[in-house]
């Protein structure tokens, strides 16, 4: 058996999991040999590991077999290094502890000696002593005393500051130690070889416990008459699985493999009767999603400005991944290598940033709230796949709030929204409302009317979708119509959801109205209406 070492050289890293490559070279003679690559991570799949061979000698690869170890201790380095500082503070703690109870128990015997009043009266009383020694001997086990409490409080400081290396030891052990412990995969490698040579030896495996996902900065950008979105794509990765990557070279892929597994297939869909007594339903107004704002922005520090130099400063590149894509997914090779700790720790690398030319226009539904809210709309013509993430937005240098994209392959369509923008103003109100006296077929009508006042304060033309509603009838007698509409909805759903295009001009003041008319049975009682 030949201990083959390896070092892990490139890394596949995956939505959940990760492909490791390792890779070692040995000179090998005529002959059969069995060379084994230990110390392989606990969240490897042994079903995974595949081994490769090629170089000057000719050898031919028999099979790969993987089994498992324990040690006596802990096989990877740091984690060796930190369990002996553990042990070492843990001894140290118990020898303060001891010495400071042997200190304790002296300080009780000099307390008890300075308590026996009665037996030194008794001595001066029968002229065995003189107070001037009486006196002596109570400074001495004063002095004693303090020395015995310095000593004391000496030792609970130095166990304070040793409670805390252990601690901080402890928990950065407990971190390393999430891979195992003392357990270990060894691939063993058997290879015929027909001609002495140097041979490099490849072993690929998946692990589990690790995984990227990606963040974004969405930043809006004015470039004279044309404004773009500069779209920041980064990764994040993070890793447990008790091997370090270290100078490793990253790819990040995003193909699923969970979700390659097993085809979802459909169950049978059964209804029945209900036989519980149901209760009737409640007739109430469709509400209609409105763009949610983002959250408020937080509190940015910023540093101070740096000292002018006399050398010109020039902005630093953003190294980006190159791009390949592949019959089901798409792999981001990112430049140079990377080091990525086995404890968890998010690291963050760059994959890319471009630019796109957005649509911009406004959202409004004051019914909900009266704001008016900016949207941006564009085509990703970028060679990326953007997945499912979470995006901090901006507008120049102003951070605005954060948002969430959805999967968006290469020429799909992103929408987001940037805020509302007061310059635009909107105001939503009731004008109408009747009942008619005259009963219609013992039916009562009833009336409604609302005026929507737009208003752009903004030095140039803007684009608004604006959406409003009238009621959705739940029951066969309740008949709503919309009566009328100034202007007319671009847009009018099943659901008898409204929309308009508008176009205001700078400073232009634009009033929407619409009525709508709600008839009922007279005996019938309404719920959600005004």
């Amino acid at each position: 058996m030949i201990q083959l070492h390896t070092a892990i050289t490139a890394v596949v890293v995956y939505s959940d999991r990760a492909r490791v490559t390792r890779k070692g070279t040995i000179t090998l003679d005529p002959g059969l040999h069995r060379l084994e690559v230990s110390e392989l991570s606990l969240k490897l799949d042994p079903a995974s590991v595949r081994a490769a061979a090629r170089g000057t000698a000719r050898a031919r690869l028999l099979g790969v077999d993987v089994r498992r170890d324990f040690y006596v201790e802990t096989p990877a380095e740091r984690v060796r290094e930190l369990e002996g500082q553990v042990e070492a503070l843990e001894d140290e703690m118990r020898a303060l502890d001891a010495q400071a109870e042997l200190l304790k128990r002296e300080r009780d015997i000099v307390g008890e000696l300075a308590g026996q009043t009665e037996a030194y009266a008794r001595g001066l009383a029968f002229g065995k002593t003189n107070a001037e020694a009486q006196m002596a001997l109570l400074d001495c086990l004063h002095s004693r005393a303090e020395a015995l409490n310095t000593a004391i409080l000496d030792l609970t400081t130095r166990r304070r500051d040793l409670e805390r290396r252990l601690q901080k030891a402890q928990g950065e052990l407990d971190q390393l130690r999430g891979a195992g412990g003392r357990e270990r995969y060894t691939a063993v490698a058997e290879i015929e070889v027909i001609q002495a040579g140097e041979l490099t030896v490849e072993l690929t495996y998946l692990v589990s416990a690790a995984g990227w996902q990606p963040l974004y900065d969405l930043r809006l950008l004015d470039k004279g008459e044309q404004s773009v979105v500069e779209i920041g794509y980064l990764a994040q990765v993070s890793q447990r699985t008790g091997e370090d990557w270290a100078d490793a070279a990253l790819t990040l892929s995003t193909a699923r493999p969970a979700l390659t597994e097993t085809l979802p297939e459909l169950e049978p869909w059964y209804i029945g009767p209900v036989y519980a007594r149901e209760r009737a339903p409640v007739p109430r107004m469709l509400r209609m999603a409105a763009p949610a704002a983002p959250p408020p922005a937080e509190a940015m520090v910023t540093g101070a400005e740096p000292e002018a130099m006399p050398i010109e400063e020039v902005e630093a590149e953003v190294a980006v991944a190159a791009v390949e894509a592949g019959g089901l997914a798409v792999t981001y090779l990112v430049s140079g290598t990377v080091t990525i700790p086995a404890n968890g720790d998010p690291h963050k690398v760059a994959v890319t940033r471009f630019e796109l030319v957005p649509k911009l226009d406004y959202v409004s539904t004051p019914k909900l709230v009266e704001a008016v809210y900016r949207r941006a709309q564009m085509t990703n013509d970028s060679p990326y796949t953007l997945l499912p993430g979470s995006a901090n937005l901006f507008a120049g240098d102003e951070f605005l709030g954060t948002t969430r994209l959805e999967l968006t392959a290469p020429q799909g369509e992103l929408e987001f929204y940037l805020g509302t923008d007061d310059r635009v103003k909107v105001k939503r109100e009731l004008k109408r409302r009747e009942v008619d006296k005259r009963l219609i077929g013992d039916r009562r009508r009833l009336r409604y009317g609302y005026e929507i006042t737009l208003q752009n304060f903004l030095p140039t033309e803007v684009q608004v979708m604006l959406h409003d509603q009238i009621p959705v009838p739940r029951h066969e007698d309740i008949k709503v119509k919309l009566e009328s509409a100034e202007p007319k909805p671009s847009e009018q759903t099943e659901l008898n959801l409204l929309g308009w295009e508008l176009t205001l001009k700078p400073g232009e003041k634009l009033v929407v109205r619409f009525d709508f008319t709600v008839e009922h049975p007279r005996g019938m009682n309404l719920m959600g209406l005004p």
